[in-house]
């Protein structure tokens, strides 16, 4: 086979054990003139500097008020100068490499390249057979290793779904050792606290092999840092967030405002608003560490008036999300976004919302992209079925070229001269060279005519992905782990859980 036939590109295998890192076909898209984008950072730079962020932490107060900050110490509430914010932006790196325990997993963060996760958080966990439920140890593990085996999931976005019959205190750590034995994947810690980060870097540590020092040198984990919108950073998220950052792991800072209720009812509004607390927060952690790794990772969606309900998936969650990447551009900063529906089944509501946020995703310039498989009612379920048909979508999204490939335009003209007027080119050279990598192939989509599909039974979407999720966690294998790594990691889990007892953290 000649050389140019071998460096076709396949798509991504979206069904095995490897993962494929997905590059974005197409240009970010600028939605902000330059003025409009301007006026944002302006704006943002006025809040925080006339309203500014309350900090509800005391220990960060000495921190912000070396570096320049007003710190009204009765409150919390800190002003920060525009130079000071446009100073310590810049510290924060562009681009940066999350280390995974296998290293063919291993994410680089501020490219070209587009990193879809697991579902997250969701209280709530659906399939066919068994309908709604609260999750369990269970579930969250199937989901693990189903979220391990999908090629189009790049890392652990969090608890695919909450298991409620482990204790909160201790969560942790059984979810960490879950993580770490069930998959070789990027992985998350839950933010809360600095006993949480503590432990989880102590078993990365485990894991990986590896001793402090050399954890510093890379992230290997992410926390999700929510910012209490409208302007309150909360004290056990901004003191997970320094323990994160002083070690040098990647934080993710999420204001996640709900347009009309967590901020203004207007797009614009949320912008600013959301944009003025992440490159606060940022800016804050740079002056903890010097280029700690961070996310901007705003989420501007609305919420529904007539429930209040988040609304995801919908035209105002896509528009924001590009003016939200348009900033994280000016800032050179990664991107992250956020996948989800509203549905309440593995339905079309459920596709069509979940495309619309894949587009978001891609026109943004997004790189890290949480809860994009399986995520549905909002966030409070995460569902088997929906897991598959995200992963369908996000293969065929990944499939997309930016550009056509001429490389073959010779021996295309000949094959179009061989066969003549007429004829077909199933047997041709050309496409007897190419037919196995030529086209996307699904792992879902049933392309076969009504006859053949009504004898084979009919099957729907959500039918045959239930099927599907079934026969890959049959086929799963669990990634290699030296016993010895295991065992020490299991006697972390116990002793640790003993320490903590039934303590608060």
């Amino acid at each position: 086979m000649s050389a140019r036939r071998q460096r076709r590109a396949r798509s991504p295998d979206v069904s095995g054990q490897q993962f494929t890192p997905i590059r974005r076909a197409y240009t970010p898209l600028d939605i902000l003139s330059e003025d409009e984008e301007d006026r944002v950072h302006r704006l943002s730079l006025t809040l925080l500097a006339e309203t500014g962020l309350k900090f509800h932490s005391e220990e960060t107060w000495p921190i912000l008020e070396a570096n320049g900050c007003s710190v009204d110490r009765d409150t919390g509430m800190t002003r920060f100068p525009a130079d000071v914010v446009e100073h310590f932006l810049k510290l924060a790196p562009a681009e940066f490499t999350m280390r995974a325990r296998n290293p063919a997993n291993d994410l680089h963060i501020g490219n070209e390249h587009i990193h879809y996760g697991s579902a997250s958080s969701a209280p709530n966990v659906l399939d066919m057979d068994r309908g709604r439920r609260p999750g369990t140890q269970a579930d969250f593990e199937d989901l693990v290793r189903l979220n391990h085996m999908l090629g189009t999931c790049a890392f652990h976005s969090g608890h695919p779904v909450e298991p409620i019959d482990t204790p909160p205190n201790t969560r942790h750590l059984t979810s960490a050792y879950a993580w770490h034995t069930l998959s070789d994947k990027v992985t998350r810690v839950y933010a809360i606290g600095r006993t949480r980060v503590r432990d989880s870097l102590d078993m990365i540590e485990i894991a990986y092999g590896i001793d402090r020092d050399e954890l510093r040198r890379a992230p290997r984990i992410h926390g999700s840092i929510n910012v209490n919108s409208p302007l309150v950073m909360d004290a056990p998220l901004i003191e997970a967030a320094m323990e994160l950052a002083v070690n040098g792991q990647a934080n993710v800072i999420s204001p996640v405002a709900f347009a009309g209720a967590m901020s203004p009812i207007t797009l614009s509004g949320s912008i600013i608003q959301c944009n003025a607390e992440a490159i606060g927060v940022i800016a804050f952690l740079q002056m903890v560490k010097a280029g700690a790794p961070c996310f901007y990772g705003v989420l501007t969606t609305p919420v529904d008036m007539k429930s209040g309900a988040p609304a995801m998936g919908v035209p105002e969650t896509v528009t924001g999300t590009l003016a939200n990447g348009q900033m994280a551009r000016r800032y050179k900063l990664p991107q992250r976004v956020m996948l989800g529906s509203t549905s309440n089944a593995p339905d079309a509501q459920g596709a069509y919302e979940s495309m619309f946020s894949l587009w978001a995703a891609q026109l943004s310039g997004a790189h890290f992209v949480y809860h994009a498989h399986g995520w549905m009612e909002g966030g409070l379920t995460t569902g088997f079925e929906k897991t598959i048909l995200d992963s369908e979508m996000i293969g065929m999204m990944g499939a997309l070229r930016g550009s056509l490939d001429f490389s073959d335009a010779e021996e295309a003209m000949e094959a179009i001269a061989q066969v003549g007027p007429g004829g077909h080119f199933l047997g041709t050279e050309h496409t007897l060279a190419r037919y196995e990598t030529a086209f996307h192939a699904p792992i879902l989509s049933d392309w076969r005519p009504y006859e053949f599909w009504e004898n084979a039974g009919a099957p729907d979407t959500a039918q045959r992905a239930n099927a599907k999720w079934k026969a890959m966690l049959e086929a799963y294998e669990e990634p290699p782990m030296d016993e010895g790594t295991k065992e020490a990691l299991a006697e972390y889990v116990a002793r640790r859980t003993e320490e903590l007892g039934d303590s608060e953290i």
